[in-house]
């Protein structure tokens, strides 16, 4: 009984398992069954399609086809879109295209599904100007979307070209018609015997390119590419060119498009002319209508005659007026001709100096290696020349300046500052202002030292004031302080100071000063300070030898003030401009002041130094020779080359002056006798010395 039971427990228990999970079986398939219920709702549409994205023609794009092609990508639409507007110059010519491929007599509409990308092509042709386009999307409730607008211009014509002038003369020949084009070579300059460099004028089309070739026979081609400006206006002036010889201008015009138009075979000729201007000779003219008859009126004196030969159909040169009185000696003969309406009245050519130079210039380039003869008269014949050749002697003036104020200043760039760069500009004033009393030179040698720098100390050592060297090794007096003790110092890398040799007895300490504290009351002396090259040089640096070149070049001498007034006479007779003539009347001013100089020069006293060894023997080197005049406060220093027995001429304005010479191991002598300076009185125009020295 106990086994049945246990046994009905057990199937009592699996019957309640399997009805458990037969209901959630059921329970959850309602669930499922629940979901696949379908509710139908209407949601109002409120949201425009996307926006249609350009693709081509590009905006601003110009083309050459008058039925281009559109691209856009599509657009989508949360629930769907309709159609789309093509707009055109600011109309809607095609207000509704389709969603898919469609070719009719209007236009043909290609979908690119892969892409998304729609190709439009209208049928009919547009004009050649500047249009504008836009696609509008439109979903099924009208909401629209719009594109950007964007550019484009259609030309589908050749450039237009009309030249309108050649030099002085007005032309009007189109590259559009062929009958434009003179038969016979234009004459121009007929007016104006100095020019011969044409200016050519014409209207285009805007921004196109021109290609002129300038064919000339006998003489290498020209060519010039340039473009016409956006005002649709065309100039080029061309070089100078020769005269009497036909020239021929051959256009090629290209517009954005890569449209051509050509304008072949214009012939000029430059006239050829005298200069100054012939004046024309009245002459008897030709008059074809004029026709002689054997029967003159009875106003005519009987004396006039006619030969036999003279029949009514020659045409007579001469105007035959009833009222002429003939001259006995007066034979009409059928042999008259045409006479020239200008006779030359035995004026010489002159040939006008800018061809001169033009010829003469173009003869040296032809020296040149034949590419590089031909890469320089290509530059020659470039907008850029013709530009720069306006300024370039400035250019150069400038840049020789501005080079020079550098290439000096490297030399103490490391104490830089605004009055060592106003001592340095002084320099460049060497011409009109020139150091000459105070002077530092080179012992050894006997040289002056240019361009070092001289300090003014105080007893403390601080520095005060200081200048730079000329040239002649020379500067003016410092800004001396008025009272208390001072000294001076040369700086500099290429010379030691001071030099350590003992003063020669025979001079002051002024006269080989070696850095002596110097009072106040020294009576404003000339002083000579001597320096020695630096250990181990034999010669300046590179660099400083550079430095005094351009120094020597700043005080003007007169080669090269003459070389560079010829270079800019000759750019300013070629190139005329009010920048190179600024140049010129530069120089001439420089050249007019040298000349007043070296005048006045003759008006002052000149002093002629002879210089005699006192063994006889001819003395060959260089002296320091200083002058002071106590009595007008005035002094000169310099180091003055002597060849033997060669006198020089020192020009002055002293009246009563101390004098000192000296050099290396050189005295000067009196009487034998080794002195410091002597005394000149020195009251005429022209006076003559004789310096005794010896080696000592």
């Amino acid at each position: 009984m106990m086994k049945k039971a246990t046994v009905q427990r057990k199937k009592n228990r699996f019957v309640s398992l399997f009805l458990f999970w037969l209901t959630l079986f059921f329970c959850a398939k309602g669930l499922v069954l629940a979901d696949d219920v379908t509710v139908s709702a209407t949601i109002p549409d409120t949201q425009p399609p996307s926006v249609p994205i350009l693709i081509e023609p590009a905006d601003g794009a110009l083309i050459a086809d008058n039925t281009p092609s559109f691209k856009w990508y599509a657009s989508v639409d949360n629930v769907g879109l309709s159609h789309y507007i093509f707009y055109l110059d600011g109309s809607a010519p095609y207000g509704n295209l389709p969603l898919i491929d469609t070719d009719n007599s209007t236009y043909l509409l290609d979908y690119d599904e892969l892409n998304s990308i729609y190709t439009f092509t209208p049928k009919s042709g547009l004009n050649d100007a500047a249009h504008t386009w836009k696609v509008v999307a439109v979903d099924y409730v009208n909401l629209k979307a719009s594109s950007d607008t964007w550019d484009f211009s259609i030309d589908t014509l050749a450039p237009n070209f009309v030249l309108t002038k050649i030099g002085d003369t007005t032309v009007s020949i189109s590259a559009s018609s062929v009958a434009s084009v003179p038969s016979n070579p234009i004459v121009i300059f007929q007016n104006d015997p100095t020019a011969n460099e044409p200016l050519l004028i014409a209207g285009g089309e805007a921004l196109s390119s021109v290609k002129l070739t300038v064919t000339i026979v006998g003489e290498p081609t020209q060519t010039y590419t340039t473009k016409i400006d956006s005002n649709s206006h065309y100039e080029l002036k061309l070089g100078i060119l020769p005269r009497d010889k036909d020239i021929r201008l051959d256009f090629v015009i290209t517009d954005a498009v890569n449209h051509v138009s050509v304008l072949e075979g214009v012939y000029f000729r430059i006239a050829l002319q005298y200069w100054p201007v012939a004046t024309a000779t009245p002459t008897p003219t030709a008059n074809p209508t004029l026709v002689a008859t054997p029967t003159l009126t009875p106003t005519v004196l009987p004396l006039l005659s006619l030969t036999p030969t003279t029949t009514p159909s020659v045409s007579l040169a001469i105007s035959v007026i009833p009222t002429t009185t003939a001259s006995p000696s007066m034979t009409l003969t059928p042999t008259l001709t045409h006479a020239p309406s200008v006779v030359p009245t035995g004026i010489i050519p002159i040939i006008p100096p800018k061809e001169i130079i033009h010829e003469f210039g173009g003869k040296v380039i032809e020296l040149l290696p034949e590419s590089t003869a031909n890469y320089v008269k290509t530059f020659l014949r470039s907008k850029l020349w013709q530009n720069l050749s306006l300024v370039f002697p400035l250019l150069i003036l400038l840049l020789f300046y501005f080079l020079s104020l550098l290439i000096l200043l490297s030399k103490f760039i490391q104490n830089f500052s605004i009055s060592l760069l106003q001592k340095i500009l002084t320099l460049f004033m060497a011409p009109f202002f020139k150091a000459s009393k105070n002077l530092v030179f080179e012992y050894k040698e006997t040289l002056a030292s240019p361009l070092v720098k001289v300090e003014l100390l105080d007893e403390s050592g601080q520095v005060l004031d200081f200048a730079i060297t000329n040239l002649e090794g020379n500067f003016d007096d410092l800004a001396y302080p008025e009272s208390g003790r001072w000294c001076l110092q040369v700086k500099d890398d290429n010379f030691y100071y001071p030099i350590g040799d003992e003063k020669p007895a025979q001079l002051e300490f002024w006269q080989f000063y070696q850095k002596q504290m110097i009072d106040t009351n020294y009576g404003g002396q000339t002083i000579l300070m001597p320096t020695l090259r630096a250990a181990g040089q034999e010669k300046l640096p590179f660099l400083e030898r550079l430095r005094i070149f351009i120094l020597y070049l700043l005080d003007y001498p007169v080669w090269f003030l003459a070389l560079a007034l010829f270079f800019t006479l000759v750019f300013v007779l070629r190139y005329p401009s009010i920048y190179n003539t600024f140049v010129l009347i530069l120089y001439v001013s420089l050249a007019l002041y040298k000349l007043f100089i070296s005048l006045n020069k003759k008006k002052i006293s000149r002093l002629i130094v002879h210089v005699q060894l006192l063994s006889g023997q001819q003395f060959n080197g260089n002296l320091v020779l200083s002058f002071f005049d106590q009595k007008k406060q005035i002094a000169r220093s310099m180091v003055m080359p002597f060849a033997f027995s060669k006198s020089k001429v020192i020009r002055h304005s002293f009246s009563n002056a101390i004098l000192t010479v000296f050099a290396k191991r050189v005295a000067l002598v009196k009487n034998d006798l080794v002195i410091g300076s002597q005394v000149l009185s020195l009251n005429q125009k022209e006076e003559e010395i004789t310096l005794q020295i010896k080696k000592i």
